[in-house]
């Protein structure tokens, strides 16, 4: 007896041993993310302490900022979206997600319901969220859809990125070296702002009818975010389509989110309608990275005017004299010291 418990202390010994090195060197190989940070550091706001969720692709995560929603409206918020993220790695996201918080809301950014996504070219995109993700089986249902779509990427090499960095030891300059674990805490609340941009001019008739069908929606993006708005349903959240400006975008596509929502029973919200555009009063010319994402002075915009109409229309509550978030306090004192100027 006294000998088999020895042989499992030594199994046990050795595998914490292997890990906590395993774990060390892998924080040395990794590619420093932001996105991945952003999506890790979720992990440490406390539980039932986030209001509002903010899912989907880059132009929510560019566009939208929890830290001026909370120093204007005093609602908490996060944002759990990295660039071009696949519909089932939202639904994965929000089903883990809601193991930790349960938000009075949740606004879902799916301009993919058009994309044809394909998991072999997006690898890094991929990445970007997984990397960032707890181990836990929402991880492993999504890690199991995108190798058995792609047998080039391995269940292995998302459980243990090490497998995947491993190459980089090339790349490493050893003597001047450092881990760089994932972010634990973020004053960003997963908002993942661009600075700079070139001037921009709307396309010819931006938003106007066309006269052709928009793009038939891809059936298996639908199917997955139905799952991520009947999973909210089945937990009483109220749920919000959003569509951020993007000049890539068009009339008859809008209406076919909005069809879509209706028939979801949901919330739709077009920030490119010629109404909501004179409101936001963005600058083409100051307001936007690309056409297809908003910069700083942009989402601090657009944050101001979706944060008051949040606010308005779902009645969320006002933690700012709140002593048990303090910490958002801190946090917004160093948004603005990073955001000035």
């Amino acid at each position: 007896m006294k000998g088999c418990l020895k042989i499992v202390t030594r199994c046990v010994a050795f595998f914490v041993i292997f890990s906590m090195l395993f774990s060390n060197m892998s924080d040395y190989l990794r590619r420093p993310d932001d996105e991945s940070d952003e999506i890790h550091a979720f992990y440490d706001e406390p539980k039932d302490s986030i209001d509002v969720l903010f899912m989907g692709s880059s132009p929510i995560l560019r566009g939208v900022s929890p830290m001026v929603m909370w120093e204007q409206d005093g609602f908490t918020s996060y944002v759990r979206a990295s660039a071009l993220q696949a519909p089932s790695v939202t639904y994965g996201l929000l089903e883990e997600s809601l193991e930790y918080q349960t938000p009075e809301l949740v606004v879902l950014l799916c301009d993919n319901i058009f994309l044809d996504y394909d998991y072999a070219e997006r690898e890094g995109d991929l990445r970007r969220s997984l990397d960032g993700m707890k181990m836990s089986k929402y991880k492993f249902q999504i890690i199991q859809e995108v190798t058995a779509a792609d047998d080039r990427q391995t269940l292995l090499s998302y459980m243990f990125p090490l497998f995947r960095y491993h190459e980089r030891w090339k790349e490493v300059d050893w003597a001047e070296a450092e881990p760089t674990p994932l972010m634990e805490h973020s004053f960003k609340k997963g908002n993942v702002y661009l600075r700079g941009g070139d001037p921009l001019a709307y396309p010819e008739n931006f938003m106007e009818p066309s006269g052709v069908a928009a793009p038939a929606f891809n059936e298996a993006a639908k199917g997955y975010i139905e799952k991520t708005i009947n999973l909210c349903k089945e937990k009483n959240i109220p749920v919000m389509i959003l569509h951020l400006p993007k000049m890539s975008w068009s009339y008859e596509q809008s209406a076919a989110v909005e069809g879509f929502a209706k028939e979801m029973g949901v919330e739709y919200l077009d920030c490119d309608t010629e109404e909501i555009r004179s409101q936001l009063n963005l600058d083409l010319a100051k307001d936007y990275y690309d056409q297809g994402h908003m910069n700083l002075s942009g989402s601090i915009k657009l944050s101001q005017w979706f944060g008051a109409y949040l606010d308005n229309t779902y009645d969320l509550p006002d933690h700012r004299n709140d002593n048990a978030f303090q910490r958002w306090l801190e946090d917004y004192q160093v948004y603005a010291e990073r955001t000035k100027g």
